[in-house]
């Protein structure tokens, strides 16, 4: 009998220090990792001004290498009162991010048979059978009848046809009907939110266009209704433990709340005179991490923290593997580190929803793929509308993690602040 206590007591600290080991991220020196800490400081010189000018009311960043955190630079403060300051445990709600960690939830479910990537997405939800689309967004042009069925790969890769609201992806009569209707409102339940995107025409034929839209939100439906939990409840079980990412959830703890950093907005949307009053102020209207949501926004909802999102990462470039369990295996994880547009969609399929800025970009099943000339990856990242960015490079395994809290996306430094990284390496 005390035999097996004494198991029971082993095998409860083992579970212990997996638990710890887990959750926590190592330090390291620049130097040791083969990276200079002279040069990375020159990324704090560029970021600085951005406080300091008032643009910003705070960054966070955190370079990792092998999942070991090697540099990190932060200014600003977290609360309205500029009183305290930011903190690498400081929690931020990551918005659009969450959507990379959604299509990780989602094929999980392919991966086990539950969902497959090439079925139409009424055999899951038959609210979006027959649907209409509006060419180009516009209910001014012939308002035809879809040619063929959402598939749920065209969620995965935003080719679905479905769209945003205008401040996210400009205006359309279409995107002033997601706004109208209120399908970013995330104290409606996850069914009355699919009904209502499934009522407004898509803006482009399934599959023939790239289109930012509100896809992963349906993936996350798509979780909740093939596992029977709510998505926060499965990311919690399946990939949050396994990683331990203590502090990413829909919902923050009331005994958390003290870390979470105020969100901002702009005064006005003018260019910011450096030395003059902040252009920012508080932006009481959205209260995430703050609130407890009635629906668990697969494609914007969640609240991390850069060690968090760091684990996340890590899991990817190391095979799906961590500590605490495989989130994914080898083969799956494949599909969101290659490109999975249709080479009928052309050179820069991005473009079409982000202009020039999405030269060079292209999308797997959850994240953007930055090429070089000849196509070959880059870096993997994407990013959230309170200028919050992560990317990583398999490669290198390097990676890095931009937090900040202003809404909406004002600043794209990602592209400065990977090459300011590499160009680092001693």
């Amino acid at each position: 009998m005390k035999t097996l206590s004494k198991r029971f007591v082993t095998l409860g600290l083992v579970v212990c220090w997996i638990s710890i080991l887990a959750s926590t991220v190592v330090q390291a020196s620049p130097e040791n990792s083969g990276y200079s800490t002279d040069k990375l400081n020159a990324l704090k010189n560029k970021l600085d001004p951005y406080v300091e000018d008032g643009r910003l009311p705070n960054y966070l960043l955190s370079i990792y290498h092998k999942g070991n955190l090697i540099y990190e630079a932060k200014k600003g403060h977290v609360d309205v009162a500029l009183e305290k300051p930011i903190e690498r445990d400081t929690i931020f709600w990551v918005a659009s991010m969450t959507k990379a960690v959604t299509s990780v939830a989602a094929l999980q479910l392919v991966e086990q048979g539950k969902l497959s990537l090439d079925a139409p997405l009424s055999d899951y939800l038959p609210e979006f059978a027959d649907l209409l689309v509006a060419p180009g967004g516009s209910m001014g042009a012939d308002i035809v009848a879809a040619d063929g069925p959402i598939l749920i790969r065209h969620l995965f890769t935003h080719t679905s046809g479905l769209s945003y609201g205008e401040t996210i992806v400009g205006p359309s009569d279409v995107s002033k009907m997601y706004d109208e209707l209120d399908t970013f409102k995330t104290s409606s339940s996850t069914p009355t939110i699919m009904s209502t995107i499934a009522s407004i025409p898509l803006r482009a034929q399934p599959g023939s266009e790239f289109n930012y839209s509100m896809s992963t939100d349906v993936l996350g439906a798509l979780v909740e209704k093939i596992s029977g939990l709510q998505l926060g409840e499965y990311m919690e079980a399946n990939i949050f433990k396994p990683l331990g990412m203590n502090d990413t959830a829909f919902e923050v703890p009331e005994d958390k709340l003290h870390r979470v950093a105020a969100l901002f907005t702009p005064k006005k949307f003018t260019v910011q005179v450096p030395g003059q009053t902040k252009n920012f102020k508080p932006f009481e209207e959205q209260n995430y991490c703050r609130q407890k949501p009635a629906a668990h926004a697969g494609g914007a909802g969640l609240c991390s923290t850069v060690d968090d999102f760091s684990k996340f990462m890590s899991a990817i470039m190391n095979d799906g593997k961590a500590i605490g369990g495989q989130i994914l295996e080898p083969a799956t994880l494949k599909l969101l580190l290659e490109n999975q547009l249709p080479i009928e969609l052309g050179d820069n399929p991005l473009t079409q929803s982000f202009g020039p800025a999405g030269k060079d970009l292209y999308f797997s099943l959850g994240l953007g793929i930055s090429t070089d000339a000849q196509r070959n990856p880059r870096y993997y990242w994407w990013a959230g509308a309170a200028n919050t960015f992560f990317w990583f490079d398999p490669k290198t395994e390097l990676s890095g993690v931009f937090m900040t809290h202003h809404f909406p996306v004002m600043y794209m430094l990602i592209e400065q602040l990977y090459s300011g990284t590499t160009a680092a390496k001693l």
